[in-house]
């Protein structure tokens, strides 16, 4: 304070100014971390630039940066003389853009597209960053995908998506004697939840089709009632598992190669009067997708077996 009372009046008032604007930008600064905190700072860029953002019904500024909490966004972007756009498009701490390029739909737009090229060039390359941003979060997602596909003589490892795009599909194409390699390819692979995943296998399976309603004493019987097992197919001795689950495979036992493979897995649960059901179809990986409402637990004892 003794060196405020030896400033000049000018001075006091300079000081003064200065302080409370020190303040003033202390306290925006400190709001604006509170009113960010938990978002991500995503950037949005769509080509033309005077294009109309709408997300989940709110008009946002193009060519702009946002914070966004993590989570599903409904975006719609439109622009005259252009092919609207509209997607569902999900920001995560691993993807953070919302950008594009609209398409001209008649000669005006064109004339535009022309007339701004730089726009769309600018945003050319912004698509191509977010793209690979938005693969290496799917890989993230979905570790498996940092390994495919795997194609070698024996077999194919490959994915593509469902309709919504984002859950991977992996699909097998081998010979009956190869399946075994496939599987255990799958099974090296480093932080992989293979239960997680649809796995579908391109050759015949022989078990497709089973009776759900069938009920027997024991597992083996279930399954000598349940499914039409070729006459190739052996029957292993089986496992008990954790919470009256009890598990089967089915093999070729090839007596001339002295090999055995084509390995399925079937799953058998014990019902509360003592009798046994099928839980689903025997698959070379019982997966939470073929085998429901199981626990994770029990399907990577079964795939163990």
């Amino acid at each position: 304070m003794h060196f405020f009372h030896k400033l000049t009046k000018a001075q006091k008032i300079t000081f003064l100014i200065i302080v409370t604007i020190v303040i003033i930008i202390i306290i925006y600064s400190f709001f604006t971390l509170i009113s960010r905190f938990g978002k991500i700072s995503t950037t949005i860029q769509y080509a033309p630039y005077n294009a109309t953002v709408t997300i989940n019904g709110r008009v946002i500024k193009n060519k702009s940066t946002q914070y966004l909490e993590p989570g599903e966004y409904h975006i719609t972007v439109e622009a005259e003389h252009f092919a609207s756009y509209t997607n569902t498009i999900t920001i995560s701490r691993d993807y953070h853009y919302m950008v594009g390029i609209l398409q001209p739909n008649d000669d005006a737009g064109s004339i535009y597209q022309n007339n701004h090229a730089r726009e769309f060039t600018e945003t050319e390359g912004l698509v191509g960053i977010a793209l690979n941003q938005e693969g290496s979060a799917r890989k993230n997602q979905h570790p498996i995908l940092n390994y495919l596909p795997i194609n070698n003589s024996l077999y194919s490892i490959a994915y593509s998506y469902d309709s919504d795009k984002t859950t991977p599909i992996i699909s097998i194409k081998a010979d009956p004697l190869y399946i075994d390699d496939a599987v255990a390819k799958l099974k090296t692979l480093k932080n992989v939840d293979l239960t997680a995943y649809e796995i579908i296998f391109k050759t015949n399976n022989p078990f497709s089709f089973y009776d759900s309603e069938t009920r027997a004493s024991t597992p083996l019987d279930c399954a000598k009632q349940s499914f039409n097992i070729p006459q190739n197919y052996t029957i292993s001795n089986g496992q008990d598992l954790s919470d009256n689950y009890y598990t089967l495979q089915f093999y070729i036992d090839d007596y001339d190669l002295a090999y055995q493979y084509s390995h399925y897995r079937a799953l058998f649960h014990k019902e509360s009067d003592g009798m046994w059901k099928t839980v689903s179809a025997p698959q070379p990986i019982l997966t939470q997708k073929n085998t429901p409402n199981v626990d994770k637990s029990i399907l990577d004892a079964v795939n163990s077996f």
